[in-house]
């Protein structure tokens, strides 16, 4: 290939074919051995059926989309989580529950927690500091 023109319009030429030729390549590549999108998407679905039955959750159509959705979330928070527990970055393990299908905020409102920022009134205070016992003698 021969350029025509100055220095730099050779360079953003070459840069260009280059950019494209890598485009191709890529998008031409079929990558062995490893599953593609729809299959994981329908096995993490198939996982979610079998979820919803161990919980005896009942929901269709939009709703069963839904909490779909909000469940694969949950389970890739839940293993990044585990997995900087396994590095030592986090203290406890983290598992799917019953609840795996609700957002943080649902879960919370579930359980009665109240933010009391948004609300505008004070925090509980703590609860008592209680110092430890005094070392035997």
């Amino acid at each position: 290939v021969i350029l025509e023109g100055s220095e730099p319009m050779r360079s953003s030429a070459f840069a260009l074919a280059l950019c494209l030729f890598a485009l191709v390549a890529v998008s031409t590549a079929v990558p062995i051995g490893f599953p593609s999108l729809p299959d994981v998407e329908k096995k993490l679905h198939d996982e979610f059926v079998a979820w919803k039955t161990k919980f005896h959750k009942a929901y269709d159509g939009l709703e069963h989309l839904h909490r779909f959705v909000v469940w694969r979330d949950n389970l890739a928070r839940i293993a990044a989580h585990n997995e900087a527990f396994h590095k030592g970055e986090e203290t406890f393990w983290m598992g799917v529950n019953q609840f795996a299908d609700m957002k943080t905020e649902e879960f919370k409102a579930m359980q009665g927690f109240k933010d009391h920022k948004k609300l505008g009134s004070p925090p509980p205070p703590p609860p008592p500091h209680h110092p430890p016992p005094p070392p035997p003698p």
